[in-house]
């Protein structure tokens, strides 16, 4: 076996999954991941089961404080008790495949090595304390990993083998979500494909596509549990980007207190103005109070959403604390006001993500919407 520190690795788990006869359907009880839900989708979740893995991920009642995460503990507790979720009975890594349209999901799910040292996972973006003391929070009520994380890599040889041949064989688990997506899952537990997929991935880094609050309250937890041994591994998922293409979207901003003119008066000298919203220009920045709109641009090798947090933002007197983060356009469009802007960002390429979290550079905070995200629901870890 390869000495875990140091190398990019993921283990096998003994995951839990919903019983198809417990529930509706298993594709009722799955959710997005809890940064993604708006009010809207919350409400057709919490309506669709019972056991909606939304009435876990997302706490309500916010007045309670730390209390509010008793509910969801006690209801996972509930279900186990229940039997309307089982763990499986030996350790294996999941193959998970999504399909919606011609956008398709696939990878390995296990247990992530943690690496504090960011020698092989790599973040690329900021986080928000308050989200990553969320996320710890509800882990330690519940004592689960509820949600994994998205990782990337590139050229996953061997592994990325054992992944689509896993496929040709009959799923362990398939679902059906109501957006019409198709969910499958296989197990791999033989030794020796699994001893195959170590060595490889131990050739490899990774960047955190999706779940940065997420990983960084493993790694709180790691620090606040040393001597507990399943402190060391989070549920992640890792996908070979090179052969399993991931989307990269942008997610827009709503800023409080920002009119057009603070914008037209006070963006420094080298941005072109143009009124109107520009479309098809990669590096540009949009804002709008709702009726007009402004397009501001920069020759830049440097991603526009960084530019506009460390550049634009504090020219415009913009508090950061304030900000809202929608991933459509259309809900921060709905915010817009005189006195109110939203603004639109386009995402940054693959190359700038990559070549910024390899010189340990990281982008503001929800710089990068990767997808399409897992379904949560189908696979979690309990410690």
């Amino acid at each position: 076996m390869l000495d875990p520190r140091g190398v990019l690795r993921l283990d096998p788990l003994r995951a839990w999954r919903f019983v198809a006869g417990k529930v509706s359907a298993l594709g009722a009880v799955t959710s997005p991941p809890y940064d993604v839900l708006e009010p809207a989708i919350v409400r057709r979740l919490t309506d669709s089961d019972l056991h909606n893995m939304v009435r876990l991920i997302l706490p309500r009642d916010p007045d309670l404080g730390p209390a509010r995460y008793n509910e969801p503990a006690h209801r996972l507790a509930g279900w186990q008790r229940d039997g309307v979720v089982v763990q499986d009975e030996q350790p294996a890594l999941y193959v998970y495949e999504q399909r919606l349209g011609s956008a398709v999901l696939c990878g390995l799910v296990g247990l992530l090595r943690l690496d504090p040292t960011r020698q092989v996972v790599l973040p690329h973006e900021e986080v928000m304390p308050h989200w990553v003391d969320d996320r710890l929070q509800l882990m330690e009520a519940t004592d689960a990993d509820l949600e994994p994380i998205l990782l990337a890599y590139a050229d996953g040889g061997a592994a990325s083998d054992a992944v689509d041949a896993a496929r040709s064989g009959e799923p362990w688990v398939e679902a059906e979500t109501y957006n019409g997506a198709e969910h499958r899952i296989w197990r791999i537990d033989d030794p020796e494909v699994l001893e195959t997929i170590e060595l490889e991935l131990a050739k490899h880094e990774a960047v955190i596509a999706d779940g940065h609050h997420r990983y960084a309250a493993y790694l709180e937890r790691q620090l606040r549990e040393p001597y507990r041994q399943t402190a060391e591994v989070g549920l992640a998922m890792l996908v070979d980007y090179i052969r399993h293409p991931l989307t990269l979207d942008p997610i827009h901003r709503v800023v409080p207190g920002l009119d057009l003119m603070t914008v037209q008066s006070r963006t420094p000298a080298g941005w072109q103005m143009q009124p109107g919203r520009v479309e098809g220009d990669p590096d540009r920045i949009s804002v709008t109070d709702g009726s007009s709109w402004l397009t501001l641009h920069t020759e830049s090798e440097v991603p526009t959403v960084a530019l506009l947090h460390e550049v634009l933002f504090p020219a415009w007197g913009v508090v950061e604390d304030d900000l809202s983060f929608h991933h459509t356009l259309s809900d921060a469009l709905a915010l817009a006001g005189p006195q109110q802007l939203a603004v639109e960002l386009a995402a940054p390429r693959m190359d700038q993500v990559l070549r910024s979290a390899a010189q340990g550079v990281v982008l503001p905070q929800k710089a990068t919407s990767f997808g399409p995200k897992p379904r949560v629901g189908l696979l979690f870890r309990t410690l």
